[in-house]
Formats: structure tokens, sequence, C-alpha cells
């Protein structure tokens, strides 16, 4: 077998981002955002979705679709759904052979953006109701041909109404100039 050296460096890189939560304010986000938004307020953004590749990458996460099953979720959506899902309530996660780590960031605040699949809504809103942490969403339409005004103003004052959230959580208050510097990053 040959062997990657790209590999050992990645597997440092996810060790430091996995450890690199500990003692400090986390916001949980889907990968399509708001990220930028979250990190304008101080947190560390963990992204859920890089731990159900992990279960995917460990090949684990067949083992715990069916407590999510179990729970009411349907085999047939999203497999890091499930699987993380499944994951956490076997109080398993490959983090801990990995990186030796007990299991995910505890979050402060999630939230999610339904782009890329509906699906993240139910996950996240698990774990809000799990963490008993505030939780908000951008839903931004979707199959579009174009897009119009109306749509980028919804998205927009979706946005907005995230920042009274953040500003509680974080105990921060939102600032545009650091905002716009966290996106020039």
């Amino acid at each position: 077998m040959i062997k990657i050296k790209s590999a050992a460096l990645l597997k440092d890189v996810m060790r430091d981002y996995f450890q690199g939560f500990a003692g400090k304010k986390v916001a949980w986000c889907t990968s399509v955002g708001p990220a930028e938004l979250l990190r304008a307020f101080g947190f560390e953004v963990y992204f859920p979705e890089n731990h159900g590749a992990l279960l995917g990458a460990t090949r684990t996460a067949m083992d715990y679709i069916p407590a999510a099953t179990k729970q009411g979720y349907s085999g047939h959506v999203c497999s890091y759904t499930t699987s993380d899902i499944g994951a956490f309530l076997s109080k398993e996660t490959p983090l801990k052979k990995q990186y030796g780590l007990e299991g995910v960031p505890r979050p402060d605040l999630i939230v999610y953006n339904t782009n890329q699949c509906r699906e993240v809504e139910d996950w996240f809103h698990f774990y809000a109701r799990h963490f008993n942490c505030p939780i908000a969403g951008i839903h931004p339409p979707r199959h579009l041909h174009e897009v119009t005004k109306d749509e980028i103003d919804l998205v927009v004052r979706q946005f907005k109404a995230i920042i009274p959230i953040c500003e509680k959580a974080s105990s921060v208050k939102f600032d545009n100039d650091r905002f716009r510097e966290v996106l020039r990053l």
C-alpha cells in the first residue's frame, strides 16, 4: 500500500481543529454558513459535517445509523445526520481514538443554513434540544433559475435576524467593521 504523505499533515490539522475548541465560545454551523458572521462575534466555529465525514472515513457510520432510526430519524435521509446523531446517542466518536477527545464540542449557539439540504434543520434541532442552547436558521429559496432582489432581501433579513441571537449567546455587540474584517480574511 502506498502511503500518502499529506495524510499525516491532515491528521495534525484535524487534531488541532478538534482540540482547538477547549475553553472557548463555540458555535455550530453548517458548511455553507454563516460562519463568517459567527466568527465576527468571536465564536470558534464547529462544523458537524466534519464529524459526519470522520464517521464515514473511519467506516463506522453504518454502525450508528440504527440508533438514530430508533429515535425516529429516517434511514433515507443524509447519512451524516443519522450517523452523527446515532454516534452521539451511543456515546461514541472516532474523536476519542483519533485525537483523545471525549466527544464533539459543546455548543453555545447552533446556526444552520438549509441551502445544501433541509435535513440539517432536524439534525441541528436535535442538538439544540439536547444541549439546551439557542438555535437559528437561514432558509434561502432553492432551485431558482434566477436570483431576484426579493430573494436577496429575504436572505438578508434572515441574516439580520440572527444578529441579536449571536449577541446574546456571545455577549458581544455586533461590530460591522469586525464583520468586514472577517469577510476579508
